[in-house]
């Protein structure tokens, strides 16, 4: 969810989806947040999405319209390159149709001046599967670099974007504090997986939106535009994932006993890069998220009931329950690991699937 008290969609449209293999095994170091967040802008996604608006890929979820950087990158992208360059990006965007994503995966290479593939399948999540290995995208992205003397562009626009990367930083401790306090977990919880997360401001891409990439075993979390002031909600979605997967994963019974549930959203929603572990999750980092931003925010019920809806039409079907099922855990004294199965055991399996069906009906 985005820091704004209407909460908008914050997380991609597209529906993406995070990671799928946390582990909590390794030891515990007790740091603050600024050890656990790195802050800095990575060229190779600089270059990657500017290459998107080079090519002429111009989508915008704002009525409003583009961020101010976006919009003088794009001017300032005129002429750079031919005509038929250009015609080979736009082919290449009709052959991938998870735009954003495919541009993404920059973060598979080992940057410029040769962009040459440079990641290790065993510690790399989904985003690998995006562009195969004989995709033309590390060709594209030298022959742009290249083009568009995109090594000036960097540096004049490098400041600028950090600049709005670091007004995030000072938030990321107040998250971390929210979410363990919410949770109940030890003040150590989050370093007990010692990969660092990557917080990359991207201006270049659609307001409200974000995504998650695992990578060479570090996270990349790419947030795009916002609509208010930087503040500890951006990364609460995040971090609580890092609360639910592991969750999910150990309680494999109670899992597989509301799996069904995946097949509905899927009549009703294309879900071919899910699974139901990762929907369920990420349905429990979206109620909690919301429970959050109430509290942040002191939202009123309405707006509330607007946004657990919004992520329910979004395929998040045990939102509703498991926001309504939060209240109780609240007051139970138990910690949120403790809480968790009877959440699961409490969900009526047919009562959801009516609900969901009756929605649809209604249009």
């Amino acid at each position: 969810m985005t820091a704004q008290q209407n909460i908008p969609k914050a997380k991609s449209i597209l529906f993406i989806f995070f990671l799928s293999l946390i582990t909590t095994s390794a030891p515990a170091f007790g740091q603050s947040a600024e050890g656990f967040f790195h802050f800095s802008e990575d060229v190779r996604l600089f270059t990657a999405y500017a290459m998107m608006n080079a090519s002429g890929k111009g989508g915008e979820w704002r009525t409003a319209g583009m961020d101010p950087i976006r919009i003088q990158l794009r001017a300032d992208l005129a002429g750079r390159i031919d005509t038929s360059f250009q015609s080979k990006l736009r082919a290449f965007n009709r052959s991938h149709g998870q735009i954003l994503e495919t541009y993404e995966a920059a973060l598979l290479t080992s940057g410029p001046p040769d962009f040459r593939w440079d990641y290790n399948p065993k510690n790399t999540g989904e985003i690998a599967e995006i562009v195969s290995a004989d995709s033309a995208l590390p060709n594209l992205l030298a022959e742009f670099y290249r083009k568009a003397n995109v090594a000036q562009l960097w540096d004049e626009y490098r400041p600028l974007v950090q600049a709005e990367n670091n007004k995030y930083k000072p938030f990321a401790d107040k998250a971390m504090d929210d979410v363990l306090s919410y949770c109940r977990l030890d003040s150590n919880y989050f370093y007990s997986d010692s990969r660092l997360i990557h917080f990359e401001f991207m201006p270049l891409i659609p307001y409200f939106t974000s995504m998650t990439a695992w990578v060479n075993g570090q996270v990349y979390f790419i947030v795009g535009p916002q609509e208010a002031k930087p503040d500890q909600s951006i990364f609460y979605y995040l971090l609580l994932n890092r609360v639910t997967f592991p969750l999910v994963r150990n309680d494999s019974g109670n899992v597989r006993r509301l799996a069904g549930l995946f097949d509905a959203v899927r009549s009703k929603i294309d879900m071919k890069d899910g699974n139901w572990s990762r929907l369920l999750a990420e349905s429990f980092s979206e109620a909690m998220d919301i429970r959050l931003q109430k509290r942040l925010y002191d939202l009123d019920d309405s707006t509330v009931q607007s946004s657990i809806m919004t992520e329910y039409r979004y395929g998040f079907i045990l939102c509703p329950a498991i926001y309504r099922d939060l209240g109780k855990y609240e007051s139970s004294g138990m910690s949120f690991s403790e809480y968790f199965p009877k959440i699961l055991k409490s969900i009526d399996y047919r009562r959801e699937i009516k609900k969901w069906d009756a929605f649809w009906a209604k249009g």
